[in-house]
C-alpha cells in the first residue's frame, strides 16, 4: 500500500476533519486521561501520521526512562501495518524514522526559557526543523499559566503544532464549569483543543471537551482499541 493510501484511510482524519482541519499551526493541544489509558500511544499515532506526511516531529519526554519512546514508534508502526496490510513495512518505518527527533529532559521541573535553548541547539546542530512537537508527560500541577502562555507563544513563532499529554487523577476527577478537569483546567485559554480520554468497557473513547472557538463540539466517533493502542473509528 501506499503511503498516500495509508494517509487517506487513517483515522487521524476524521480527528482533523471534526477540529475544523486539525490542530493548525501556531496552536497547542492535549490528549488528557488517567495514567496506562493510552495517552502516549495517542501522540505517537499522530505524529507517526505527519512522519508518513515527511514531516519532522521533535518528540519531547520528560519520562524516567525514555528508550521506551522508540519502542512504543515501534510498535504503533506494527500495528498499522498489520491493520492495513502494508508491504515491505520495515522499510517504510526505516524511513520516516529519520523524520523524527526525541530529546529526553531528566528534570521536569526544567525552566521554559532553559529548555527552550537546549532544542534549539539540539535542533541546529542535527539542521532538524520541527513542524510538530510532541510533549509527553508534562508535569501540569508544578506549572504555572505563564509556562503555556510560552508553550503558545512558541507555537506561534515558529509556526508550528504542539500536542501534549496530561495525566489525570485516578479517583475524585475535578470538573470545571465547561467540563474540563484538572489540572489542565487553569491551562484551557492556551489550549485550542482538548480531548479527554475516557475508559469504557471495551475499548477508550475519545471526548472532545474544547475544539478552537467552536461552541458545538462535535463527537468525535473515535476510540483507542485497547488491543493494538491505534485511534479508530468508532461508529455509534
Amino acid at each position: 500500500m501506499l503511503k498516500k493510501e495509508l494517509l487517506s484511510r487513517s483515522p487521524i482524519r476524521i480527528l482533523e476533519k471534526s477540529i475544523h482541519g486539525g490542530l493548525g499551526r501556531g496552536n497547542i493541544g492535549v490528549f488528557a486521561g488517567r495514567k496506562g489509558v493510552g495517552k502516549t500511544a495517542s501522540l505517537v499515532h499522530v505524529a507517526i501520521d505527519q512522519m508518513l506526511k515527511e514531516k519532522h516531529v521533535l518528540h519531547i519526554t520528560f519520562a524516567d526512562d525514555a528508550h521506551h519512546i522508540e519502542k512504543w514508534y515501534r510498535h504503533v508502526f506494527q500495528e498499522v501495518s498489520t491493520m492495513y496490510k502494508l508491504n515491505d513495512p520495515y522499510e517504510i518505518y526505516d524511513e520516516i524514522k529519520h523524520h523524527r527527533l526525541i530529546i529526553h529532559f531528566k528534570q521536569p521541573d526544567i525552566a521554559f526559557d532553559k529548555m527552550k535553548k537546549d532544542i534549539d541547539v539540539f535542533t541546529e546542530n542535527m539542521n532538524f526543523h520541527p513542524e510538530l512537537y510532541i510533549v509527553d508527560g508534562f508535569p501540569f500541577p508544578q506549572k504555572s499559566e505563564e509556562d503555556l502562555i510560552k508553550w503558545k507563544q512558541l507555537a506561534g513563532e515558529q509556526k508550528i503544532e504542539v500536542w501534549f499529554s496530561a495525566t489525570l487523577h485516578r479517583d475524585n476527577l475535578e470538573f470545571d464549569r465547561k467540563g474540563i478537569p484538572a489540572p489542565i483546567n487553569r491551562f484551557s485559554e492556551s489550549f485550542s483543543v482538548i480531548i479527554m480520554l475516557e475508559p469504557e468497557s471495551h475499548y477508550i473513547d475519545l471526548k472532545l471537551l474544547k475544539d478552537h472557538n467552536s461552541e458545538d463540539l462535535e463527537k468525535l466517533r473515535l476510540k483507542l482499541d485497547p488491543k493494538t493502542l491505534l485511534i479508530a473509528n468508532h461508529r455509534v
